[in-house]
């Protein structure tokens, strides 16, 4: 590898969930664009410099343009997306979907079958009666939920020949354990197909490091800081790697406080309720759909099943943080684990 090369490398620090990228400021990269998509925010930065500025800029649209068209594939809050259209339609018609979405579906739905239904694509009933986006947020109450749940359950979804049908009106898929882990994927392999070989994605706190020649826990490449899940503008710890998708799910991302409770966007399917034993979700995979899906999945397992899933899954390594006691306390695998520093904080 060359100095100069090293020397850029080493210089690079993304952090997790808050869309910040400090680089040596005498190097030519990174070129960073900004934008937002899927409801959150976007930053794609390309460090290559075997490319020319212009075709670097160039790349970057095209990957911005790629997530926005996987939304307007996958969003549910639009009824002319395809995701859309399936649920406008429930329990009336079966609707015919493109082979892209049919794959994305099918893995979802592994998911949802490995896990016994604790990863459910069919939660979207359940997540706009919480309407964790709303200005004024409000617990359903019991009743509500129980009627809500007679629609969630993701043996009610089939799909046949790229067709599907969901049996009940009121149903609905919601793709927001997938989709951004997903798009964050497809925008890396439009980057590689321009001929950019060194980039980061970032979206929403779904990550996707793409970096020829590095190995997912490549050390010379990237510091993923994970943000302190209880103080606001601090870190909890760090991390290295190289090539890789990472994500975190965490009960501070979206969630309100009620009566001196704390309800967040992630629910137990089975139960309707904000999943209570983790307060924190790191998974780094290969790529960054498997990383999306499965730090949700882990999050709702809780701390023992989702190490347990972590310990059984190859090619997969994560970081949990639970509340012990008055303060927070960690484990991860051992891969992870062995490249994790620790913050100093007051916890």
């Amino acid at each position: 590898m060359k100095g100069r090369d090293r020397s850029l490398i080493k210089c690079i620090l993304f952090i997790l969930s808050v869309c910040c990228v400090v680089s040596c400021s005498h190097e030519k990269r990174p070129l960073v664009k900004d934008a937002t998509a899927m409801d959150t925010f976007l930053t794609v930065s390309v460090y290559d410099e075997e490319i020319s500025d212009e075709q670097a800029f160039a790349m970057m649209d095209s990957a911005i343009a790629e997530i926005r068209r996987v939304e307007m594939m996958a969003t549910d809050y639009n009824d002319t997306s395809e995701v859309g259209t399936v649920n406008k339609h429930a329990g009336h018609d079966s609707i015919i979907i493109s082979s892209e979405l049919n794959s994305l579906l099918e893995t979802a739905l592994q998911y949802c079958r490995s896990s016994d239904g604790a990863f459910d694509i069919t939660v979207e009933p359940l997540v706009k009666a919480w309407d964790f986006l709303s200005e004024r947020p409000q617990t359903p109450t019991d009743e509500q939920i129980q009627t809500i749940l007679r629609y969630v359950g993701y043996k009610k979804l089939s799909i046949i020949n790229r067709t599907v049908f969901l049996q009940q009106p009121g149903m609905g898929i919601d793709l927001g354990a997938i989709a951004k882990g997903y798009a964050v994927e497809k925008a890396l392999q439009k980057l590689r197909s321009g001929g950019v070989h060194k980039a980061i994605v970032d979206l929403g706190g779904n990550l996707g490091v793409g970096w020829r020649g590095t190995k997912m826990f490549d050390s010379t490449v990237a510091s993923i800081y994970i943000r302190h899940p209880r103080k606001d503008g601090q870190y909890f710890g760090k991390f290295k790697v190289g090539n890789a998708g990472i994500s975190t799910s965490g009960d501070y991302q979206r969630y309100f406080i009620e009566d001196g409770v704390r309800y967040h966007h992630i629910l137990n399917p089975k139960t309707g309720m904000p999943v209570r034993d983790l307060v924190s979700a790191t998974v780094v995979s290969s790529n960054a759909t498997d990383a999306d899906a499965l730090s949700t999945l882990i999050f709702v397992l809780g701390r023992e099943r989702g190490m347990e899933l972590l310990r059984r899954t190859n090619g997969v390594e994560g970081l949990l943080i639970f509340q012990q006691g008055d303060s927070l306390a960690f484990t991860g695998t051992p891969k992870i684990l062995s490249s994790f520093s620790r913050t100093p904080t007051d916890d």
